[in-house]
């Protein structure tokens, strides 16, 4: 009787029964609630928590990007081979990079550790950490975050300027014709950011700007012909924000589930289209790894015409410590079609050094 309890009081908080893995699938019909839902999952197989932001100082001498990603990622009970004294199965990972415009540097780093005393995140509200690296949403609804990367520290307070944008259809954000194919994905297209950053080299800069953060929970994102995605958050200086999400097959045609969402400055979907073009205006090849990702783009859609360029070509993240997948992420300026600089940027390029396919 408890168990049949339990699971009718998990339906009517939105949660989805579980797949033949025993983990729940992303179906339609989830009703979101705040602040649980900026909490973690663990019944759902992967999740992440997505930061990233264009800062400058005072008298905007100096830019910078940075990066901040949480990964959680559960695997079945009975896959634990280790000592039963350290019995976890939430593995945590996570990414975090700052690009120095003026520095022409991109630092990088990553964590690989299991839930308990190096990692964590609760079920009630967002509050995360692996090992010093934090975000935590206080009751006033800032988020905290704090992050070191090869000598630098970053010190933020992000403030919601709307509030969470939830994106697909009743609840659920299709990726692909596979049923399983899908997530739970909710997003604070604008935060406005103030904080310290301290560079390796010692000077401590008052910093301000603009964040974005992604939330996502599913237990399988691609479908079976997919390899990758290209992704954009894009904020524009009218106040608009876009969210583009190409999903690659693998003959390299975009897939029909690929969206673009536009959201007003108040935080509402203005419209939604599967009608859009991302189209490479050039190439850069990673002297690390020789993959060739298709930068600058260019998104087409609505009649508009939006060039994202690259702060520094080199954002590539190699993260064989953790996730194991290389991927372009970086800070981006946005130009119009007569090439006015009209907004910022964040992209990520996924699926060009190797596919992605089981993975996610």
């Amino acid at each position: 009787m408890k168990g049949i309890l339990a699971g009718c009081l998990a339906l009517a908080c939105g949660a989805t029964p579980p797949g033949s893995d025993g983990f729940a699938l992303a179906r339609p019909g989830y009703r979101f609630a705040f602040p649980r839902d900026h909490g973690s999952h663990p019944a759902f197989r992967t999740e992440w928590w997505y930061f990233t932001g264009h800062l400058w100082t005072g008298d905007g001498s100096r830019r910078f990007g940075y990066q901040l990603t949480f990964f959680r990622q559960a695997s079945p009970p009975a896959a634990w081979k280790g000592s039963q004294a350290w019995r976890s199965d939430q593995l945590h990972l996570a990414h975090a990079a700052l690009t120095d415009e003026k520095g022409q540097r991109f630092l990088v780093d990553e964590r690989l550790d299991r839930a308990g005393l190096m990692a964590g995140a609760t079920e009630d509200q967002l509050n995360l950490f692996q090992q010093d690296w934090r975000a935590a949403q206080d009751p006033s609804g800032r988020i905290r975050l704090h992050m070191s990367v090869r000598g630098a520290t970053l010190d933020l307070t992000l403030d919601p300027a709307t509030p969470p944008v939830i994106f697909g259809e009743d609840g659920l954000s299709r990726k692909g014709a596979d049923s399983g194919a899908a997530s739970h994905y909710l997003t604070f297209p604008r935060l406005k950011s103030q904080g310290t950053l301290r560079l390796p080299e010692g000077p401590v800069l008052a910093v301000q700007g603009l964040s974005w953060m992604d939330h996502e929970f599913s237990s399988s994102q691609l479908a079976q012909d997919q390899v990758g995605w290209d992704w954009a958050g894009i904020q524009l200086r009218d106040g608009r924000s876009l969210m583009a999400y190409r999903l690659r097959r693998k003959d390299g045609s975009q897939d029909p589930f690929s969206t673009l969402t536009e959201v007003d400055a108040a935080g509402h979907i203005q419209r939604s289209t599967r009608a859009f073009s991302l189209i490479p205006k050039g190439r850069w090849r990673s002297p690390a790894t020789g993959t060739d990702y298709p930068l600058p783009l260019v998104l087409e859609a609505w009649g508009e015409r939006f060039t994202l360029l690259p702060l520094l070509p080199n954002q590539e993240l190699q993260t064989g410590r953790s996730t194991g997948i290389t991927y372009w992420e970086g800070a981006c300026r946005v130009l119009d079609a007569t090439g006015q600089e009209i907004g910022d940027a964040y992209v990520e390029l996924t699926g060009y050094a190797h596919s992605l396919q089981g993975r996610f």
